[in-house]
């Protein structure tokens, strides 16, 4: 069987659940726009997991709420789909939970809360732990190519390896530093290319030669009086605009579901973060969903 996944730390935690349960032989990690638009064939094989469902999978978990045209999973489908603070939870109630796999616990609750963002601030400005861990494998991070690092580890992951001695290794220890170093820059970054637009803060790297690395969530933290942030950037090879929306962790207080607002405008996503690639008429399409966000509060 294949597990296709997305490559960050709610695919690596599904990933290591269902590799200890399935006959995993190989891994395939992918945007969920990839998804969408239908790049990747699905085999009957296939397991996905913190993507769109494609009809004839073997398996299925997700916690997102997806454009309207993904296909709808078969009434009975193997796996689960549901609200769950990351897709890797549902996967862990599927397998027994803390029943069954009771040394993955602190994993599965710590993939929750970077998931569903349930951080505080010093999680954010001083993270530890698994939460560290997983701001070097998010894509949003900007530490470019991930899979070899992803079978790294999952790998680690598999044998229960402490999350203190994960951090240790070489890689991970890289990649810790890479993203120490690069705060200070970023944080400069983020304060030039951020205004405030009544409730939300908009972000945009269009302008520069790179997107530059950091945490996702940083954004927040400097600017506590918003509710709700976009963020735009180049999608690959600069084909189109991909923007990113997220509530702020700090002021919870955005009534918008933008995993909705995002699926009405070609992306998906859930309540709380969702993404859109602006493929035609990106300015307006900004101009729209910024005024929504800022009509809704």
């Amino acid at each position: 069987m294949r597990l296709v996944t997305r490559g960050d730390l709610d695919g690596l935690t599904c990933a290591v659940l269902i590799c200890m349960k399935e006959g995993i032989d190989d891994i395939l990690l992918v945007h969920p726009q990839a998804i969408v638009e239908g790049e990747v064939e699905v085999r009957s094989t296939d397991v996905l997991a913190n993507l769109p469902y494609v009809p004839g999978c073997a398996m299925w978990f997700d916690h997102h709420h997806h454009t309207a045209n993904v296909a709808a999973p078969e009434q009975e489908f193997e796996g689960a789909f549901g609200a769950a603070p990351s897709a890797a939870r549902l996967v862990y109630e599927y397998y027994g939970g803390r029943e069954a796999l009771p040394q993955f616990e602190e994993l599965v609750r710590e993939t929750d809360r970077l998931d569903s963002a349930d951080l505080t601030l010093a999680d954010v400005e001083s993270p530890q732990g698994y939460v560290k861990l997983g701001f070097t494998i998010d894509g949003r991070s900007g530490l470019g190519a991930f899979e070899s690092y992803f079978m790294t580890l999952l790998h680690l992951l598999m044998k229960s390896a402490p999350v203190a001695e994960i951090l240790e290794h070489p890689e991970v220890r890289k990649r810790c530093e890479l993203l120490e170093r690069a705060d200070a820059l970023f944080r400069h970054t983020l304060k030039t290319c951020s205004r405030v637009d009544g409730n939300v803060i908009v972000t945009d790297f269009r302008g520069l030669d790179h997107t530059p690395m950091g945490n996702r969530f940083l954004v927040y933290a400097l600017y506590p009086q918003a509710n709700v942030s976009v963020r735009l950037q180049w999608g690959p090879n600069k084909e189109y605009v991909m923007m990113t929306l997220g509530h702020s962790i700090f002021n919870r207080s955005c009534r918008t579901n933008v995993g909705d607002l995002a699926a009405r405008y070609g992306g998906g996503g859930h309540a709380g973060a969702g993404s859109v690639p602006l493929i035609d008429d990106p300015e307006i399409q900004i101009q729209m969903i910024v005024s929504e966000l800022k009509a809704n509060g």
